[in-house]
């Protein structure tokens, strides 16, 4: 499904979430590897391998899990779960792995030989795990980051819209705009479609202090009166919104009220700090979380629908390709922006009537027929 941030003929940059196709291709490779083993050795061999080899991952997990048990209990016992025993025993064991476990040693018919395998089985997984070899992938790590909703990303995007959108968008930003045309006659902003919140999402994380430096087409031109709200101990806390003008390349002014989303100033500091561990690349990563986060919590908001645009810059510095972006590349971005929002919200208004007006314009005419009333048994007949 194309991105509808991006225009046509270009690639999305912002991720998808991750689907089942992996755990989909690995009951396939069961499947083919559990066929070619009985093909090749015969059904009774091929349960008792399967035997072997679920005995031997389930006592590895589990034990390689006691270990874990062992730091959690002498050092973070009471710091992470005050004391707990069924917390720690949850943190480091799986259930399925006892379940496994259980069904093995019901069902086996296993040599002593075979056990003898699973020892050494166990003593490798445990060798690996202690060398940090059997650890997660990076696609696992992020997958499960992901789907628990712990990543920096995710939590900016939502701190940005409980700590901001939320408060200004429903009713705010029309009152601000509202009280900019009462009080200073203003020709801007004039139609009421167009007082939505434009908010800026580079996905190199590097913000301007004023959009003029980024683009000699984008000019300010006011600033919206003040909104005031009692937040978090804060009384009439100050919310400001600027006005610009965007010229295009016939030099004709557009009049938007624009943005950065400043939590990505966030992730930008971040990324320059050391200890932070935070590199360009993990800082890409965030910033297109941060604007999927954002989009799918703003399209499930009913109070901010219709009074926003998010706008993605796809920068070449957020490649880390170290060429510069065009001179023009924002006003270019947010003039497209404009112009597919008006085609959106104003093709029904302007679209030309195409219902025939001389079939609704006639007179009505009374239509008599000359023919005599029938019997109701003559004309079933």
């Amino acid at each position: 499904m194309p991105d509808p941030q991006q225009p046509s003929g270009r690639r999305s940059v912002v991720p998808r979430p991750r689907g089942k196709l992996s755990a989909l291709t690995a009951v396939a490779l069961c499947c083919a590897l559990l066929l070619w083993a009985a093909v090749w050795r015969g059904s009774l061999l091929l349960l008792r391998y399967t035997a072997v080899g679920c005995l031997a991952l389930s006592t590895g997990s589990i034990l390689r899990g006691a270990c874990l048990l062992v730091e959690e209990l002498v050092n973070h016992s009471f710091s992470r779960y005050r004391g707990n025993l069924m917390k720690m025993l949850k943190a480091c064991f799986h259930r399925g792995h006892f379940l496994c476990l259980a069904v093995v040693c019901v069902f086996n018919q296993l040599e002593p030989e075979d056990w003898l395998s699973v020892c050494m089985a166990c003593i490798c997984s445990l060798l690996f795990s202690a060398m940090g070899l059997c650890d997660p992938a990076a696609v696992e790590v992020s997958e499960i980051v992901e789907q628990r909703k712990m990543n920096v990303g995710h939590g900016l995007a939502w701190s940005f819209y409980t700590g901001y959108l939320r408060l200004i968008l429903p009713t705010g930003l029309e009152a601000s705009i509202e009280e900019y045309h009462a009080s200073r006659s203003a020709a801007v902003l004039q139609h009421r479609d167009t007082w939505k919140l434009h908010i800026l999402i580079p996905l190199s994380c590097c913000i301007p202090d004023k959009l003029e430096e980024a683009d000699d087409n984008i000019s300010f031109l006011d600033n919206l009166p003040d909104i005031t709200i009692d937040r978090a101990g804060i009384r009439k806390r100050v919310f400001k919104h600027s006005i610009y003008t965007i010229y295009d390349q016939a030099k004709r002014p557009h009049y938007c009220v624009v943005e950065y989303a400043t939590p990505l100033v966030t992730l930008y500091q971040m990324s320059q700090e050391a200890m932070a561990g935070f590199d360009a690349e993990e800082r890409l990563q965030q910033s297109t979380l941060f604007f999927r986060t954002l989009r799918d919590i703003l399209e499930s908001s009913r109070e901010c629908r219709g009074r926003y645009r998010l706008i993605l810059l796809d920068d070449c510095r957020a490649l880390g390709e170290g060429s510069e972006t065009e001179p023009h590349f924002l006003s270019q971005e947010i003039l497209r922006h404009l112009e597919q929002q008006k085609r959106e919200e104003y093709c029904i208004r302007e679209a030309p009537n195409t219902q025939p007006q001389d079939a609704l314009s006639r007179q009505p005419t009374l239509m008599i027929s000359n023919d005599l009333p029938q019997p109701l048994r003559s004309i079933r007949s």
